[in-house]
Protein backbone atom coordinates (compact mmCIF):
# COMPACT_ATOMS: atom_id res chain seq x y z
CA UNK A 1 0.00 0.00 0.00
CA UNK A 2 1.44 3.14 -0.78
CA UNK A 3 2.20 5.72 1.92
CA UNK A 4 -0.01 8.53 2.47
CA UNK A 5 2.23 12.20 3.03
CA UNK A 6 1.34 13.04 6.55
CA UNK A 7 -0.49 16.72 6.03
CA UNK A 8 1.23 19.61 7.84
CA UNK A 9 1.53 23.13 8.48
CA UNK A 10 4.91 24.93 9.17
CA UNK A 11 4.81 27.52 11.82
CA UNK A 12 7.63 29.86 13.23
CA UNK A 13 8.89 30.43 9.15
CA UNK A 14 12.70 32.13 10.17
CA UNK A 15 15.60 31.53 7.92
CA UNK A 16 15.21 27.30 9.84
CA UNK A 17 12.05 26.70 8.43
CA UNK A 18 13.04 26.95 5.36
CA UNK A 19 15.56 24.81 5.64
CA UNK A 20 13.40 22.02 7.33
CA UNK A 21 10.72 22.61 3.97
CA UNK A 22 13.58 22.02 1.35
CA UNK A 23 14.09 18.35 3.33
CA UNK A 24 10.71 17.80 3.74
CA UNK A 25 10.12 18.06 -0.56
CA UNK A 26 13.33 15.55 -0.55
CA UNK A 27 11.01 12.66 0.85
CA UNK A 28 7.69 11.96 0.11
CA UNK A 29 6.58 11.57 3.49
CA UNK A 30 5.36 14.95 4.65
CA UNK A 31 2.93 17.32 2.29
CA UNK A 32 3.36 20.85 3.16
CA UNK A 33 -0.20 22.28 3.28
CA UNK A 34 -0.06 25.32 5.63
CA UNK A 35 1.88 27.66 7.19
CA UNK A 36 1.92 30.39 9.95
CA UNK A 37 3.65 33.47 11.37
CA UNK A 38 3.24 36.69 13.26
CA UNK A 39 4.79 38.62 10.16
CA UNK A 40 3.04 38.39 6.99
CA UNK A 41 5.80 39.40 4.71
CA UNK A 42 7.17 35.85 6.04
CA UNK A 43 3.36 34.10 5.41
CA UNK A 44 3.92 36.01 1.73
CA UNK A 45 7.24 34.19 1.37
CA UNK A 46 7.04 30.87 2.40
CA UNK A 47 3.37 30.58 0.20
CA UNK A 48 5.45 31.39 -2.88
CA UNK A 49 8.13 29.41 -2.41
CA UNK A 50 6.65 25.85 -1.13
CA UNK A 51 3.31 26.24 -2.47
CA UNK A 52 1.38 26.43 0.15
CA UNK A 53 -2.05 28.52 2.15
CA UNK A 54 -1.67 30.80 4.83
CA UNK A 55 -3.09 31.08 8.45
CA UNK A 56 -3.87 34.27 9.32
CA UNK A 57 -3.81 33.65 13.10
CA UNK A 58 -2.51 30.79 14.90
CA UNK A 59 -6.41 29.76 16.27
CA UNK A 60 -6.72 29.43 12.10
CA UNK A 61 -3.90 27.18 11.45
CA UNK A 62 -5.23 25.22 14.54
CA UNK A 63 -9.01 24.72 12.98
CA UNK A 64 -7.69 24.33 9.55
CA UNK A 65 -9.62 20.57 9.06
CA UNK A 66 -6.93 19.82 5.96
CA UNK A 67 -4.12 20.02 8.73
CA UNK A 68 -3.73 16.75 10.31
CA UNK A 69 -5.33 17.25 13.59
CA UNK A 70 -3.53 15.68 16.68
CA UNK A 71 -6.90 14.85 18.65
CA UNK A 72 -7.29 12.41 15.41
CA UNK A 73 -4.43 10.56 15.47
CA UNK A 74 -3.16 11.04 19.58
CA UNK A 75 -1.15 13.56 20.22
CA UNK A 76 2.13 12.61 18.51
CA UNK A 77 5.57 15.08 19.81
CA UNK A 78 8.55 14.84 17.54
CA UNK A 79 11.07 17.33 18.50
CA UNK A 80 14.29 17.77 15.62
CA UNK A 81 17.15 16.98 17.56
CA UNK A 82 18.83 15.76 14.32
CA UNK A 83 22.77 15.63 14.60
CA UNK A 84 22.27 11.64 16.18
CA UNK A 85 20.46 11.16 12.42
CA UNK A 86 23.94 11.81 10.30
CA UNK A 87 25.60 8.80 9.30
CA UNK A 88 28.25 9.05 11.01
CA UNK A 89 26.56 9.58 14.38
CA UNK A 90 24.59 6.01 13.65
CA UNK A 91 28.07 4.23 12.86
CA UNK A 92 29.35 5.69 15.99
CA UNK A 93 26.44 4.32 17.95
CA UNK A 94 27.17 1.15 16.49
CA UNK A 95 30.80 0.73 17.01
CA UNK A 96 30.51 1.60 20.62
CA UNK A 97 28.18 -1.06 20.94
CA UNK A 98 29.58 -3.61 18.91
CA UNK A 99 32.85 -3.28 20.72
CA UNK A 100 35.47 -2.21 17.92
CA UNK A 101 36.47 1.11 20.36
CA UNK A 102 36.60 -0.79 23.50
CA UNK A 103 35.38 0.68 26.53
CA UNK A 104 34.70 4.18 26.13
CA UNK A 105 35.78 6.40 28.74
CA UNK A 106 35.93 9.88 27.53
CA UNK A 107 33.68 11.65 24.70
CA UNK A 108 34.71 15.15 23.27
CA UNK A 109 32.81 17.79 21.08
CA UNK A 110 32.32 20.89 19.72
CA UNK A 111 30.34 23.09 17.56
CA UNK A 112 30.84 26.64 16.31
CA UNK A 113 28.87 29.40 13.98
CA UNK A 114 29.38 33.41 13.38
CA UNK A 115 26.18 33.63 13.94
CA UNK A 116 26.68 35.28 16.83
CA UNK A 117 28.25 38.18 15.87
CA UNK A 118 24.90 39.05 13.35
CA UNK A 119 22.81 40.06 16.13
CA UNK A 120 21.17 43.14 16.14
CA UNK A 121 18.32 44.12 18.32
CA UNK A 122 15.33 42.78 16.29
CA UNK A 123 16.95 39.33 16.08
CA UNK A 124 14.87 37.43 19.13
CA UNK A 125 18.56 35.82 19.54
CA UNK A 126 19.62 38.59 20.67
CA UNK A 127 17.29 39.01 23.78
CA UNK A 128 18.31 36.91 26.65
CA UNK A 129 14.69 36.42 27.71
CA UNK A 130 14.00 34.62 24.65
CA UNK A 131 17.63 32.94 24.60
CA UNK A 132 18.48 32.07 27.85
CA UNK A 133 21.80 30.61 27.55
CA UNK A 134 22.58 31.82 23.94
CA UNK A 135 25.31 29.72 22.26
CA UNK A 136 24.26 26.29 24.68
CA UNK A 137 20.33 26.20 23.90
CA UNK A 138 21.29 27.02 20.01
CA UNK A 139 24.42 24.63 19.41
CA UNK A 140 25.70 22.79 22.46
CA UNK A 141 22.27 21.17 22.93
CA UNK A 142 22.90 19.53 19.40
CA UNK A 143 25.91 17.86 20.77
CA UNK A 144 24.09 16.72 24.37
CA UNK A 145 21.41 15.01 22.51
CA UNK A 146 23.82 13.02 21.09
CA UNK A 147 26.11 11.63 23.59
CA UNK A 148 22.92 11.32 25.56
CA UNK A 149 21.39 9.02 22.17
CA UNK A 150 25.62 7.39 22.05
CA UNK A 151 26.13 7.02 25.80
CA UNK A 152 22.97 7.34 27.94
CA UNK A 153 21.43 9.54 30.64
CA UNK A 154 23.62 12.04 32.44
CA UNK A 155 23.72 13.17 36.43
CA UNK A 156 26.22 15.64 37.13
CA UNK A 157 26.87 18.60 34.76
CA UNK A 158 29.81 21.38 34.96
CA UNK A 159 30.16 24.57 33.01
CA UNK A 160 31.26 27.72 32.64
CA UNK A 161 29.13 30.16 30.02
CA UNK A 162 30.33 33.50 29.29
CA UNK A 163 29.56 36.83 26.71
CA UNK A 164 32.39 37.25 25.34
CA UNK A 165 32.50 38.47 21.86
CA UNK A 166 28.87 38.21 20.66
CA UNK A 167 27.02 41.48 19.25
CA UNK A 168 24.11 41.14 21.73
CA UNK A 169 24.51 40.38 25.68
CA UNK A 170 23.76 36.16 24.98
CA UNK A 171 26.57 33.88 25.45
CA UNK A 172 29.01 33.04 23.06
CA UNK A 173 30.89 30.81 24.76
CA UNK A 174 30.11 27.67 26.58
CA UNK A 175 32.74 24.58 27.63
CA UNK A 176 30.03 22.09 29.66
CA UNK A 177 31.58 19.14 31.31
CA UNK A 178 28.81 15.84 31.82
CA UNK A 179 29.30 12.86 33.76
CA UNK A 180 27.00 10.24 32.42
CA UNK A 181 25.21 8.11 34.84
CA UNK A 182 27.25 5.05 33.62
CA UNK A 183 30.11 7.03 34.64
CA UNK A 184 31.60 8.03 31.32
CA UNK A 185 32.55 11.58 30.65
CA UNK A 186 31.67 13.88 27.79
CA UNK A 187 32.67 17.63 26.86
CA UNK A 188 30.73 20.03 24.70
CA UNK A 189 32.43 23.16 23.50
CA UNK A 190 30.08 25.72 21.73
CA UNK A 191 30.94 29.11 20.36
CA UNK A 192 28.68 31.68 18.29
CA UNK A 193 31.74 34.12 17.40
CA UNK A 194 33.82 32.40 15.20
CA UNK A 195 33.89 30.62 11.90
CA UNK A 196 32.40 27.20 11.49
CA UNK A 197 33.49 24.05 13.37
CA UNK A 198 32.01 20.71 13.99
CA UNK A 199 33.80 17.54 15.62
CA UNK A 200 33.76 14.71 17.94
CA UNK A 201 36.06 13.00 19.51
CA UNK A 202 35.08 9.25 21.33
CA UNK A 203 37.84 7.78 22.98
CA UNK A 204 37.59 3.79 23.84
CA UNK A 205 40.65 1.53 24.73
CA UNK A 206 40.72 0.20 21.77
CA UNK A 207 40.90 3.28 19.37
CA UNK A 208 39.51 6.74 19.30
CA UNK A 209 37.14 7.35 16.60
CA UNK A 210 36.63 11.30 15.37
CA UNK A 211 34.88 13.54 12.64
CA UNK A 212 34.30 17.00 11.20
CA UNK A 213 31.67 18.04 8.99
CA UNK A 214 31.25 20.91 7.30
CA UNK A 215 28.49 23.83 7.09
CA UNK A 216 27.02 22.24 3.88
CA UNK A 217 27.39 18.83 4.56
CA UNK A 218 25.23 19.69 8.27
CA UNK A 219 22.46 21.43 5.67
CA UNK A 220 22.54 19.23 2.78
CA UNK A 221 25.33 16.49 2.15
CA UNK A 222 23.80 15.54 -1.09
CA UNK A 223 25.42 18.97 -2.24
CA UNK A 224 28.74 18.77 -0.77
CA UNK A 225 32.07 17.63 -2.62
CA UNK A 226 33.07 15.34 -0.53
CA UNK A 227 31.57 12.48 2.44
CA UNK A 228 31.78 13.01 6.36
CA UNK A 229 34.97 10.91 6.87
CA UNK A 230 34.82 8.91 10.31
CA UNK A 231 39.00 8.30 11.26
CA UNK A 232 39.71 5.55 13.91
CA UNK A 233 42.58 5.55 15.39
CA UNK A 234 44.44 2.96 16.88
CA UNK A 235 47.94 3.22 17.27
CA UNK A 236 50.12 1.87 18.10
CA UNK A 237 47.31 -1.45 18.62
CA UNK A 238 46.82 -1.40 14.98
CA UNK A 239 46.55 0.57 11.80
CA UNK A 240 44.19 3.44 11.46
CA UNK A 241 41.11 3.49 9.54
CA UNK A 242 39.39 6.29 7.36
CA UNK A 243 35.95 5.45 6.39
CA UNK A 244 33.75 7.32 4.23
CA UNK A 245 30.09 7.70 5.30
CA UNK A 246 26.87 7.39 3.09
CA UNK A 247 25.50 10.46 2.10
CA UNK A 248 22.43 10.73 4.48
CA UNK A 249 19.58 13.26 5.08
CA UNK A 250 19.43 13.84 9.01
CA UNK A 251 16.52 16.61 8.48
CA UNK A 252 14.36 15.04 5.99
CA UNK A 253 14.74 11.53 8.33
CA UNK A 254 13.68 13.71 11.62
CA UNK A 255 10.34 14.49 9.62
CA UNK A 256 9.88 11.42 7.78
CA UNK A 257 10.44 9.22 11.44
CA UNK A 258 7.19 11.86 12.75
CA UNK A 259 5.12 11.19 9.76
CA UNK A 260 5.50 7.20 10.50
CA UNK A 261 4.98 8.26 14.11
CA UNK A 262 1.22 9.51 12.72
CA UNK A 263 0.39 6.83 10.52
CA UNK A 264 1.55 3.90 12.61
CA UNK A 265 0.55 4.96 16.09
CA UNK A 266 4.13 4.93 17.63
CA UNK A 267 6.08 7.18 19.54
CA UNK A 268 9.30 9.32 17.48
CA UNK A 269 12.81 8.42 18.45
CA UNK A 270 13.28 11.91 20.08
CA UNK A 271 9.96 12.04 22.04
CA UNK A 272 9.11 15.26 24.63
CA UNK A 273 10.62 13.43 27.71
CA UNK A 274 13.98 13.05 25.40
CA UNK A 275 13.80 16.68 24.54
CA UNK A 276 13.04 17.66 28.23
CA UNK A 277 16.00 15.84 29.44
CA UNK A 278 18.12 17.41 26.65
CA UNK A 279 16.81 21.02 27.82
CA UNK A 280 17.03 20.03 31.90
CA UNK A 281 21.10 19.73 30.73
CA UNK A 282 21.31 23.14 29.41
CA UNK A 283 19.91 24.99 32.44
CA UNK A 284 22.17 22.41 34.52
CA UNK A 285 24.80 23.41 32.89
CA UNK A 286 23.78 27.78 33.28
CA UNK A 287 22.94 27.00 36.99
CA UNK A 288 26.70 25.17 37.58
CA UNK A 289 28.11 28.41 35.72
CA UNK A 290 26.54 31.00 37.91
CA UNK A 291 27.32 29.06 40.93
CA UNK A 292 30.78 27.81 40.07
CA UNK A 293 30.38 24.18 41.10
CA UNK A 294 28.89 21.04 39.73
CA UNK A 295 25.02 20.45 39.87
CA UNK A 296 22.88 17.18 40.54
CA UNK A 297 21.26 17.03 36.92
CA UNK A 298 17.75 15.76 38.58
CA UNK A 299 17.65 18.68 40.59
CA UNK A 300 16.38 20.24 36.81
CA UNK A 301 13.90 17.14 36.27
Amino acid sequence: MAFEPARTAFMGLGRWANVLADAALRGGKIRLVSCFSRTPEKRKKFMARFDTKEARTFEDLLRDEEVEAAAAHGIRLAVGHSARRLTVSRKLKALIEGGDLGEVSINESNFYTERGLELTPEKWRSDPRLNPTGVAIQLSIHHIDTFRYLRGPMKRVTAVLRHIHATAEVEDAAMIILEHENGVLSYVGGGWSCPWAFHMNVHGTKGVANFRITGQQWRDPSKAPEPIRLRIDREPLEEDKVLDMPEGDMFKDALEDFADCIREGRPPEVDGQAAFEDLAVVFAAAESSRLGKTVELKDFF
